[in-house]
């Protein structure tokens, strides 16, 4: 259990784990598990960002996502994410918009 939050620590999304099915350990490659997050944190906020909202790495093991109001909620992995991110703008994701591909394009350039 999570001291500060007082969340238990779910069980690992299948993206959090290595390409090969390892678990994940602790040691030697805790840091490439932390740049591996990163760099999903990087390219769902290139999606986040169409909405106002913004993904945030947290203690290696879960999300903030926040808004530009200073809510924030924490995510437990990327399958919470889209669920959570619809709860937050109240309303329903299409990630199929056009506009929203059309914002991904640049944010890629």
């Amino acid at each position: 259990m999570c001291v500060l939050c007082g969340e238990l620590v779910s069980a690992l999304h299948w993206s959090d784990l290595g390409g090969n099915g390892s678990t994940i350990t602790v040691g030697d490659t805790q840091g490439q598990r932390l740049k591996s997050r990163l760099k999903k944190v990087k390219y769902a906020n290139e999606i986040l960002s169409f909405y106002a909202l913004k993904l945030s790495e947290w203690q290696n093991s879960k999300y903030i996502l926040s808004n530009k109001t200073g809510k924030s909620v924490i995510v437990n992995d990327l399958g919470d994410l889209w669920s959570k991110a619809e709860s937050m703008l109240g309303r329903n994701l299409d990630i199929l918009e056009p506009k929203l591909l059309e914002h991904i394009k640049q944010c890629q350039r």
